[in-house]
């Protein structure tokens, strides 16, 4: 139940929010990010055993949600709220806020630590979103002026 709670939150955080983005951007950024938090996953949950989700070790349908669809929906959120000119302020906004998330899963007992700590998280969620920043900036937005 709380992650389809968190996943509507998302959307209608979305939905009411100022648009900065593009439908293009949108379109391109949605399915990136997707990919490489299901890439992500398999890597650090399934294949390492790192984590785990839902009530079994098999994969459920809502975990393929989580997996896929939040990061991808916290990214939107971040790209659409964040100014070019201050991203480490967003970077560290949003790094709280994602690892808020993961310790509310936790606690929950939908997300389980096996050998990832769970403070392994915060440096990734740096690197993530300060590449997402560059990612966006660099090749969506300036890389598509070009054309």
């Amino acid at each position: 139940m709380l992650v389809w709670g968190l996943i509507v939150f998302l959307v209608v955080a979305l939905m009411i929010m100022p648009k900065r983005l593009t439908v293009r951007e949108n379109l391109i950024m949605f399915p990136f990010v997707g990919y490489f938090a299901a890439v992500a996953h398999i890597l650090v949950g399934l294949m390492l055993d790192y984590v785990d989700f839902g009530q079994t070790k098999s994969v459920e349908f809502s975990d393929f949600a989580l997996v896929v669809f939040t990061p991808s929906f916290i990214a939107l959120l971040f790209l659409n709220f964040m100014k070019p000119d201050k991203p480490l302020f967003y970077v560290l906004i949003w790094t709280i806020f994602s690892f808020f998330l993961e310790i509310l899963l936790s606690f929950n007992g939908y997300m389980k630590h096996l050998e990832w700590e769970i403070w392994y998280s915060i440096p990734v969620y740096v690197v993530a979103f300060f590449l997402l920043h560059w990612f966006f900036q660099h090749i969506v937005r300036n890389g598509s002026q070009g054309s």
